[in-house]
């Protein structure tokens, strides 16, 4: 990977920065944050992967190209991931919190409506608050992102490499 691939990567993961902090200041629903990292994940991948044909003089195969595609998306989940943690752990520290009532608010409206007893509401909500403080935490949440385009960014190498395996003219120059 040359320095210009590196500093492209640390492109895709200030735009994910400043895509997650467009969502937030607009309001946004936070659940749209799966899409542009989707989306960012498919170009860094790509782009790993067509710079490592075109920076070299080798003839590639199908694995040189699943390593070159999922090295860059593994560069982009790690940095993301900690941005993730800086994220909710210094920007915005609430945030995950402010979720964690309004869900727990949902699911006793959702009972309630449903006409369940208050034992089962109490344990519903004594449920989701051990699972919310084993989750929505900031190094947790931060490891689930890196892991989710970790296999996100081996799942598109895969792809990516089997494509340029019956069409090279794909990455070619």
């Amino acid at each position: 990977m040359t320095k210009s691939n590196h500093y492209t990567l640390l492109g895709f993961i200030l735009i994910a920065f400043i895509c997650r902090l467009s969502l937030e200041s607009l309001g946004i629903d936070w659940s749209y944050t799966w899409s542009y990292l989707s989306l960012l994940t498919i170009v860094s991948v790509y782009y790993n992967m067509y710079s490592q044909r075109h920076n070299s003089d080798e003839t590639f195969d199908f694995v040189m190209d699943f390593k070159g595609a999922a090295q860059g998306g593994a560069y982009f989940a790690f940095g993301t991931g900690i941005l993730t943690y800086v994220f909710y752990k210094l920007i915005h520290p609430h945030f995950l919190e402010v979720f964690v009532e309004e869900r727990r608010y949902e699911i006793m409206e959702s009972l309630t409506a449903n006409n369940e007893s208050q034992e089962t509401i109490d344990a519903a909500i004594e449920n989701f608050g051990a699972m919310a403080e084993l989750i929505y935490v900031p190094g947790n949440w931060s490891i689930i992102t890196t892991a989710f385009l970790t296999f996100l960014s081996l799942f598109y190498a895969l792809i990516f490499a089997g494509i340029t395996k019956f069409f090279p003219k794909f990455v070619n120059k």
